[in-house]
């Protein structure tokens, strides 16, 4: 209650027991500053946990800065884990014992990897998050909570599954594949691209001329424009590659193939025994047994720069890019080569 010009003024902050006595009076502060700022005061628009998670699932379906494979995983996590063990909780009952009995606990249970929970608590977290940052609610029950508090393992970093000297027998198999997953595989080997980024390559975004591959930042995980230099190899097997396919799209024709599609011509060849990234990880493990440097490796690897990296490297990229490039497709094809000098029981995976 304030006055205003001579006219007592109310404004409705929240209701009981959604908002407790003690969180109210610890909101006064702020209140007062956003009422100064002339700014309207929100009370709550749910009553439960499920109630917020359908919002932010509506809002998610409207959100086109994230990209579609990411939304549907946390659409996935929601609806899947979060909704079926949160709905019916009254946000007034969120505490740090009801997260645990409810969500963290029945998730280990599942044997489900940590990795994996971490993920599945910070969805639930940037809910809350959002819903407090849009005046949706007045209070947010899970900002001091963190992911230890639940669970004390470690998470390890997940190791790949192949190994460089895998890498001749790989190519191998990749090259007696039909021309679209053949492609797709050698071109996630060579230049340890995301699958995601590479599914979706047009052949616009490859400039022979040039002598390089443009992938857009709307793309890449990272968002950052990721340009790679071809190499003699690489160019040769592109362009053949073009000659047999249509559309605009490399791997879909008129459509890229979808994010499903990708990962099932993967397992498909793998047999389940490695997977996309492994490709992408066993590339970086060849830089290291090259002595490409690390500063290299990364950028083609199109991690983002952090720290003082951003503030004191300043090289000529695409002439050590495509240096490094050059000496490990060598590297790839001479282990092809030997690969195919094999007898055929040794070379299968």
């Amino acid at each position: 209650m304030r006055y205003e010009n001579g006219k007592r003024l109310r404004d409705k902050i929240g209701s009981w027991p959604e908002l407790k006595t003690k969180d109210a009076m610890a909101l006064v502060p702020v209140l007062l500053s956003r009422i100064g700022n002339g700014d309207k005061l929100h009370i709550s628009e749910f009553k439960t946990v499920g109630d917020m998670l359908n919002w932010y699932l509506a809002r998610l379906d409207a959100e086109q800065v994230k990209s579609q494979s990411r939304r549907k995983g946390v659409a996935s996590a929601i609806k899947k884990h979060l909704m079926p063990r949160l709905q019916n909780i009254l946000l007034c009952d969120v505490k740090k014992i009801t997260i645990d009995e409810r969500l963290m606990l029945p998730l280990q249970n599942a044997s489900l990897r940590t990795s994996t929970i971490k993920q599945y608590f910070a969805t639930l977290k940037r809910v809350f998050a959002s819903a407090t940052e849009l005046s949706l609610i007045t209070v947010n029950p899970m900002a001091s909570m963190r992911f230890r508090d639940h669970v004390q393992k470690r998470i390890e970093p997940k190791k790949g599954k192949l190994q460089t000297s895998d890498v001749g027998r790989i190519v191998q198999q990749i090259m007696a594949l039909p021309e679209k997953v053949k492609h797709l595989l050698l071109l996630m080997l060579l230049f340890a691209t995301r699958i995601g980024e590479t599914r979706q390559l047009r052949w616009n975004y490859i400039d022979f001329d040039a002598g390089q591959i443009v992938i857009p930042g709307r793309i890449t995980k990272t968002g950052v424009t990721h340009i790679l230099p071809l190499t003699g190899y690489a160019k040769s097997v592109l362009i053949n590659y073009k000659q047999q396919a249509s559309g605009p799209y490399l791997f879909g024709g008129n459509q890229p193939i979808s994010s499903s599609e990708a990962y099932k011509l993967v397992r498909s060849v793998s047999g389940r025994k490695w997977s996309a990234h492994d490709l992408r990880k066993v590339a970086r493990s060849c830089w290291t047994e090259l002595a490409i440097d690390y500063w290299v490796a990364e950028r083609l690897l199109n991690h983002a720069q952090r720290g003082l990296d951003l503030v004191y490297i300043n090289a000529d990229s695409m002439a050590l890019k495509s240096d490094a490039l050059e000496r490990y497709h060598l590297w790839v094809i001479e282990r092809l080569t030997t690969a195919s000098q094999a007898p055929m029981e040794d070379a299968q995976i």
